[in-house]
């Protein structure tokens, strides 16, 4: 081989070489990215770029209630206005005045964070301060469970105002459920322990794909439509005249699953099991003023492992219901419409009646129907009496080692202005409005009041009048059984409201809603909760439910009298005056 040759064959070796070395180099570093890419750090399955693929698709956007006054935001800002603290029955110690999330991560049940700010002025106060540089966070969580992938978001608030509850720290959960294709399915929107499905097309959108999710001032439950919130034991004001966030506007943390080694270090607080919030008395705990329970543990506990079987066990939504909400958030306005055109249309008859054949009145009132219109009038009375007085209480003494009171206090109070309000007895909110159409009941007997001195004004004849005594009367009656059968029906609505907040009720509780149950008009009862205390409750109906009971009976008696009056004599008009015949020449 000649020198010219070997230094040919040696530049083809070294060419080779570094092409070699190249090529491995480039091999090694486009390696890595399907290893990346098929990284599944929560083990669960799922590859972390899908879980993000997912999570960012379907992020919502919330619409909160104008007085809002607080939005999702990072654990962290919550951990650090805390104490961390222990409960052991009555007592509590303090167990970290500067808790950390390594701190919390490994703590019970029996563990509680609490706000050292103070109440909600304060934290709202302070929160306020700094809404701007907290920003706006929003946990995310995509697993199977099949044959569904959930798509799950977790809020996380500074505190809950609602109108029945109120505590430090809350928990909030939507989730989309996708079909083994990645097609949406459903949406469930968490309510208060509850919650709500609804077909992924009857869900409002923005963007085609970020469900529009309603949020209710203080209890920050979550509804499909602006004007839900007001059927059922909810009593939540929602609507879309708030502040509003945007998918945009989030900074989207993805949470691993609680078991160590499957989630971030960051996100240790995963594992703690005690409360979110302020646990200041037992007796908070068991009527839902305590702090809740984070994902995973809890009454979240089924959200978080089981969340295809929760969403698909809550309340199914559609068209229809959400018809029927709209008329519950308008009811007011649409029963004050309704009774305003038919108060005109019977002051119009009144008036054609005046001039065309004259009002009847003055000559019924000289005749026996007299003594059925003065019943009506007494009804009238009796009514507007019903509308202003109590119409049902319940009343307790409790003297026990987790709560008591002092003397007899309000449980359940109805009536006409206000309708039904309930007393917890723990968190020193009193009473407070419980179902949602929070309408004055005597709304009803104000219309029928109005309606009965037009009636009686505008009346043609007496059979005519009686009529509507008649069915005025029977209207009473069956208003005043309605009220009866509600509170026969106290202990399914004691129990609702119960597992609506949170609250658990021990079975002497459950026992005495039975018993009240089933002597609605009226009792007492004691009861002794073993070395815990004693419970006197007492009940009964009020004297605004009899003055509607009575008037019922006046408006009846009236009514057949009127039907048994005979009819006086038509009234004879004036014949109108004849002009003068024109004067001859």
């Amino acid at each position: 081989m000649t020198q010219h040759e070997f230094r040919i064959n040696k530049t083809k070796l070294t060419k080779l070489a570094t092409g070699f070395i190249i090529g491995v180099t480039v091999l090694l570093i486009f390696s890595q990215f399907p290893l990346v890419q098929a990284q599944d750090s929560d083990l669960d399955g799922i590859l972390d770029s899908k879980e993000i693929e997912l999570a960012s698709l379907y992020l919502p956007r919330l619409q909160f209630k104008a007085g809002e006054k607080f939005y999702p935001v990072d654990i962290t800002y919550h951990l650090t206005n805390s104490i961390l603290k222990q409960r052991t029955g009555e007592t509590v110690t303090t167990a970290d005045s500067a808790p950390t999330i390594s701190d919390i991560s490994d703590k019970g049940e029996d563990y509680f964070l609490d706000n050292k700010l103070g109440s909600l002025n304060e934290i709202s106060a302070d929160y306020e301060q700094k809404r701007a540089s907290l920003g706006y966070t929003i946990y995310s969580q995509v697993k199977p469970d099949s044959p569904y992938i959930v798509v799950q978001y977790w809020f996380f608030y500074a505190y809950n105002d609602a109108p029945i509850n109120e505590h430090e720290g809350d928990w909030e959960m939507i989730m989309i459920l996708l079909d083994n294709a990645e097609n949406p399915v459903f949406a469930v929107f968490s309510q208060h322990l509850q919650g709500q499905r609804a077909a992924w097309a009857d869900v409002e959108k923005t963007d085609t794909t970020h469900p529009t999710v309603y949020v209710a001032r203080g209890s920050h439950a979550n509804y499909f439509r602006s004007y839900q919130g007001k059927l059922g034991l909810e009593s939540d004001d929602v609507g879309a005249d708030g502040f509003a966030l945007s998918p945009s506007d989030f900074t989207m943390v993805m949470l691993g699953e609680i078991e160590a080694g499957r989630h971030p270090v960051s996100q240790d607080w995963l594992g703690f099991g005690g409360r979110w919030g302020d646990w200041a008395q037992l007796a908070d705990a068991t009527a839902g003023f305590a702090g809740p329970y984070g994902p995973g543990h809890g009454d979240n506990t089924e959200k978080w492992y089981s969340p295809a079987s929760w969403g698909l066990d809550v309340s199914a939504v559609d068209g229809t219901w959400f018809n029927v909400s709209w008329v519950a958030a308008n009811f007011l306005l649409i029963f004050i419409v309704v009774t305003v055109a038919l108060s005109v249309f019977k002051i119009w008859r009144i008036v054609k009646l005046k001039k065309t054949e004259g009002l009847r009145l003055p000559a019924f009132l000289k005749t026996k129907a007299a003594i059925g219109i003065a019943l009506g009038i007494i009804g009238i009375i009796l009514t507007i009496a019903g509308m202003l007085l109590p119409w049902y209480a319940v009343r307790a003494n409790v003297q026990t080692t987790s709560l008591s009171t002092q003397g007899e206090a309000d449980l359940l109070i109805m009536d006409g202005q206000r309708g039904v309000l309930v007393n917890l007895l723990v968190g020193g909110r009193g009473l407070a409005p419980v179902f949602g159409l929070q309408i004055p009941l005597g709304i009803l007997l104000l219309v029928g009041i109005v309606f009965g001195v037009l009636d009686i004004i505008g009346m043609k004849t007496a059979k005519s009048l009686g009529n509507k005594y008649l069915r005025g009367g029977i209207a009473f009656f069956i208003i005043f059984l309605i009220l009866i059968l509600s509170i026969a029906q106290l202990t399914s609505m004691i129990q609702s409201l119960a597992a609506l907040i949170g609250a658990t009720l021990p079975p002497e509780a459950i026992q005495m809603a039975q018993a009240l149950a089933q002597q609605p008009l009226q009792g007492s009862q004691t009861r002794t909760l073993g070395d815990f205390g004693s419970v006197y409750l007492s009940w009964g109906v009020g004297i605004g439910a009899y003055m509607i009971l009575a008037a019922a009976v006046v408006k009846l008696a009236g009514g057949i009298i009127l039907r048994r009056t005979p009819e006086p004599k038509p009234l004879s008009l004036p014949e109108k005056a004849q002009p003068p015949a024109p004067k001859k020449d």
